[in-house]
Parts: structure tokens; sequence; C-alpha cells
């Protein structure tokens, strides 16, 4: 009975502290948890809400607003451009901050080299425009070089010009979180290859690119969030409707706000959500099983 009795107190000892960690760890979760519900979560509820719904007189439409979404050539156009932007940006975007981290990994002054880098990330959107045009105007200094009247941002040249920018402006953040990860590889396994006659490009691409795999989730995903607000720039330099090659889906969600389409809306963030989430699942996926 005493046996019994003590295994019952120890039982019930196990439960109560079990009991209290799930609530000490409630109490760190709940706050933060109530934030993301609160302005992400049920917010995104309600649009998903309104997606069905038709914006004057609120009538139930099922997934006719889709229907006009995918109708819509200006939507086709939009899908075109933004794939190209983000395909042809992030790409190399991921490249060139790569190599920036890597160079500064072991250069001499690194700090001072990754400040000069850090500089594009502190400019006003406002003063990156003005820079944009002060260059590529009909009276910029590009054009005042060779003696020419183009006004760049409505040539097929804009495209090229935007992601310039693109790069210019996101290379010194992105060779930061590259540093934070290149900082977690242990410095032995590559001392360790070079010993055993491992050259430079060995050791990169067999040493610390798998390292690097957590980092570079991570990094991607930041790249692809940079690369959909870089239409803020795009906007304020070319308007509602630039030149037809940088007309992104953004332009299309202004553009229909400003005529008061919310359920259109409504509908092209819902998918737009979706096709996200759905890369994120399967690029994680693609990691875990490599």
């Amino acid at each position: 009975m005493n046996r019994n009795a003590g295994r019952i107190g120890l039982k019930r000892k196990k439960m109560k502290r079990r009991k209290n960690r799930i609530w000490y760890a409630a109490g760190f979760l709940l706050p933060g948890l109530a934030g993301v519900s609160l302005f992400y979560l049920l917010p995104f509820a309600e649009v998903v809400r309104r997606s069905f719904l038709q914006s004057a007189s609120g009538r139930f439409v099922g997934v006719e607003n889709y229907r006009q979404v995918f109708a819509n050539q200006a939507f086709w156009r939009a899908v075109k451009n933004t794939a190209v932007f983000v395909g042809a940006g992030v790409p190399v975007l991921l490249l060139l901050s790569l190599a920036a981290a890597l160079l500064l990994r072991k250069a001499v002054g690194s700090r001072k080299l990754l400040s000069a880098l850090l500089v594009p990330m502190a400019v006003p959107a406002a003063v990156m425009v003005l820079l944009l045009q002060l260059l590529t105007d009909r009276s910029g200094l590009w054009n005042g070089l060779w003696k020419l009247q183009i006004d760049y941002m409505n040539t097929v040249w804009a495209v090229v010009i935007v992601l310039l920018a693109f790069w210019w402006k996101n290379t010194g953040y992105m060779a930061v979180l590259w540093l934070t990860g290149l900082a977690s590889v242990p410095r032995e396994l590559e001392e360790a290859a070079a010993v055993d006659g491992a050259g430079k490009w060995a050791r990169l691409v067999c040493i610390t690119l798998p390292q690097l795999s957590g980092s570079f989730f991570t990094i991607l995903m930041l790249s692809i969030l940079q690369s959909f607000k870089s239409y803020r720039e795009i906007w304020m330099a070319a308007g509602n409707y630039p030149q037809e090659n940088i007309y992104l889906l953004q332009h299309l969600l202004q553009n229909w706000y400003l005529k008061m389409e919310f359920d259109r809306m409504a509908a092209l963030t819902v998918l737009l959500a979706l096709l996200l989430l759905v890369f994120c699942f399967l690029l994680q996926r693609r990691l875990e099983r490599e």
C-alpha cells in the first residue's frame, strides 16, 4: 500500500510539473499568437470570406471572382512580368550576395566594406527614384553622355533598370545574412579538407555550401519578399501604368483598389497567398530530403 501510494504521489507530482511547464510555455507563446491572430490570421480570414462575395451587395457569388481574375488579360501580363522579375532578380541576388559574403569573410577591413554595401538599404525610396530619373530620363546623365533623347523607363530597358536597382539595394543586406550562416560553418572542416589537398572550389562546393542549407531557405524567402517590395520604387518612378514589361501584380492590385473592385482584389490576394504557401512547403520538403 505504501509503495502504491508513493507511486501515485510521484505520478501526481510529474503531472503537476508537466502542467506547470505547459502553462509556463503558454505564457510566452500566447501573447505572440494573439498578436498574429489579431493582425494577420483574422484579417486574412476576412479576405478569404470576401473573395466569395460581391463587393457592392455582399451577395455570395461562389468562385465567380476567381473566374474573373483568370479571365482578365492584365492579370496574365502581370503574372508573366512578375515571374520574370522574380525569376531573374532573386537568383542573381543570391549569387551576388553570396559572392560578396565570401569575399568579406576573408577581406581585411571587411567592416568598412560591409558598411559600404549596406548604404543602399538606408537610401530612402524617393531618393532612389530621383537617382534613377537622374540617370535614365530624357535629359539625364546617360543621354547627356551619349547625346541621346531616350526615355529608358518607357522602353524594353525598363526591366533591366529596375533589376539593377533591385540588386544594388538588396545585395548588402543579403550578404549580411549569408555572413551569419558562414559564421556557423566549422573552420576545422575546411582546414582539414585543405590539408587533404582539396582546392578552394572543392571546399566551397562540398563543405561550405551544404552547411548553408538552413540559411538558404531564410535568405531565399526574404529575397522573394524584397522583390515584391520593389514595387514601391517602380510605382514612384513609372506610375500606375508603367511600361508593359514592368507592369506587375502589385500594379494590378493598386488599380483594382482605385476602381474599388475589392472582390477581385480579395480573390487575387488569396491566390498569391496559396502560391507562396505551396512554394514554401515544397522548398522546405526538398531541403529536408537533401
